[in-house]
């Protein structure tokens, strides 16, 4: 679950994960983002809960949110990361470790307004659109509408919504930028104007996500000790962030041919890596390809030397 929460004044962008059925030890996070803490819940399921109080959100701003999830031997990995549309600046929020192999994303994707007061009686707005699912064949699939519904239960006599079952709504609305799902949910001149339930749709022309693509800035190879070669680099900001690199050594400035050694390692955060070449390697110039995966799979390389 991933959700935008604001106590009284402050604000905090939340990223939990349910206690898989056949996990072998508690969830626990691998990486916390700047501000990011975790803590165990429980109530309606057990799991793992993240929040970040430090990055802020804004009302009015577009915000984009990525969940990806990866095997890590016999455990699954889930990250986080969120984009500001005001800054363009992505953020790794968490990496959680969930020992279960094969513990992908299930099911289908829903969103909801929740008031935790229970008053109804502010009004609460959220915009949608441009969603997007890539199944692990690899292709992307546009979400191409929506159904929208109101808790039928908490709009009886005597339960906690009856007297605001009316000042609810929901559809879709456009703005300068283009079209967008809503639901808004409390606030007394809230006033209905789809049914309950009801589906709603906006056509979509896309294939892909298009955010700008993940940019090598710099880099640079050294040589080290017992036959390693380190290489670092810098990205370029207001990308899409790394999620993967590969380094491959070569003989020669074209980087043809098979590699003398290659290494690929997944880690987000990384911006530094090492490999070990083989004990006959050529006694020439060695020249090195740094290859960078975001976390959409757009790649970047480059090639450098020590």
């Amino acid at each position: 679950m991933r959700a935008f929460r604001r106590i009284r004044k402050v604000t905090t962008i939340i990223f939990s994960i349910w206690d898989h059925k056949s996990h072998q030890a508690p969830i626990k996070a691998v990486y916390h983002g700047p501000g990011t803490k975790t803590e165990n819940f429980g109530g309606e399921g057990t799991g793992l809960k993240s929040w970040n109080f430090e990055l802020d959100w804004d009302k009015g701003v577009w915000y984009s949110l990525v969940s990806r999830c990866w095997l890590v031997g016999d455990h699954t990995y889930y990250g986080c990361w969120v984009r500001s549309g005001k800054t363009e600046e992505w953020t790794h929020l968490i990496t959680m470790d969930v020992a279960a192999k094969d513990a992908f994303f299930q099911g289908g994707t829903d969103t909801f307004i929740e008031d935790w007061l229970e008053t109804g009686r502010n009004q609460r707005t959220i915009h949608l659109r441009e969603g997007w699912k890539r199944k692990l064949d690899g292709q992307w699939h546009a979400f191409g509408s929506g159904r929208y519904s109101v808790n039928s239960w908490d709009l009886e006599k005597g339960k906690r919504s009856y007297n605001h079952r009316t000042h609810w709504n929901g559809g879709v609305d456009k703005d300068t930028t283009g079209s967008f799902y809503f639901m808004t949910s409390g606030g007394r001149r809230t006033k209905p104007t789809s049914e309950n339930p009801s589906n709603h749709s906006i056509g979509r022309k896309k294939k892909t996500p298009d955010y700008k693509p993940i940019k090598i800035k710099t880099a640079k190879a050294r040589s080290g000790r017992d036959r390693t070669v380190i290489v670092s680099w810098k990205l370029a900001p207001k990308k899409l962030p790394l999620f993967s690199y590969t380094l491959a050594v070569y003989d020669n400035a074209a980087g043809k041919g098979e590699p003398l050694a290659q290494v690929t390692i997944i880690d987000p955060q990384a911006r530094k890596g090492e490999l070990t070449l083989p004990e006959d390697k050529p006694n020439t110039r060695l020249f090195v390809r740094l290859t960078c995966r975001d976390i959409l799979d757009n790649q970047d390389e480059i090639l450098v030397h020590p």
